[in-house]
């Protein structure tokens, strides 16, 4: 039976889904990377998160990835400190110790990285420079991808040969 045309699911090819990299991932992705500079205040980092959906801003310093600002950064370090976020600057309270990947980095790989280190949002480089973000709702997204290809591939082997 010809089932190259018949696609129950939403994956293309067996390669995409197995050895997908993490420029595929941004491929999909139709947001850009949500940032801003380093010298912002706390409220404008928490309103560009709220208004753009997200859990986490990249801070840049004239261009160069410095640090994250997440909303855990918010509650533990400026709501739970009593600290005024109209007045501290996202540098004083973001985390500055982060994990970076290349753009070519296995999806898998990322996916463990993320595990290993409790991290919800993974910065993307190439040539140094920040060209995306991967959030632990991509890598979810991919996984259910993945699974939907295996249950078609079984579909296929035990019920249409």
């Amino acid at each position: 039976m010809d089932t190259e045309g018949n696609t129950a699911s939403r994956v293309d090819s067996a390669a995409e889904v197995l050895s997908g990299k993490l420029k595929d991932l941004l491929a999909q992705k139709d947001k850009g990377v949500i940032q801003l500079e380093s010298d912002s205040k706390v409220v404008a980092a928490a309103r560009t998160m709220r208004d753009n959906k997200v859990g986490a801003v990249m801070v840049l310093d004239n261009g160069v990835l410095v640090g994250i600002f997440t909303e855990r950064d918010l509650m533990s370090r400026v709501v739970a400190d009593g600290l005024d976020p109209e007045n501290v600057m996202v540098s004083e309270v973001m985390t500055s110790s982060i994990a970076t990947v290349p753009l070519e980095t296995p999806i898998r790989e990322a996916a463990n990285l993320m595990s290993q280190n409790r991290i919800r949002h993974l910065p993307v480089l190439q040539d140094g420079q920040l060209v995306g973000v991967i959030s632990a709702g991509d890598i979810l997204a991919w996984k259910l991808r993945e699974h939907e290809f295996t249950l078609h591939q079984l579909e296929d082997y035990f019920f249409k040969s």
